[in-house]
């Protein structure tokens, strides 16, 4: 479970610092960046399960297992 936090404050680390570059590099603004880098990560996150839930719903409809079926 550490590897995976570790591995998500890395990826908040990067975009924050991506962030950070694309405003010029503005000192004094590191957790308005770090914060901002967190939100869009964890709305990517969401939009990314979210496809991969109607994905598979959409996978499994088109193989006939729902409960609708006649019988």
């Amino acid at each position: 479970m550490e590897q995976h936090s570790d591995e998500i404050q890395g990826r908040i680390r990067r975009r924050a610092y991506e962030l950070w570059e694309q405003h010029g590099g503005r000192e004094g603004h590191e957790a308005e960046f770090w914060h901002q880098a967190e939100r869009k990560l964890k709305s990517e996150a969401i939009r990314s399960d979210i496809s991969k839930g109607i994905s598979a719903n959409a996978a499994s409809a088109r193989s006939g297992s729902g409960s609708d079926r006649p019988g």
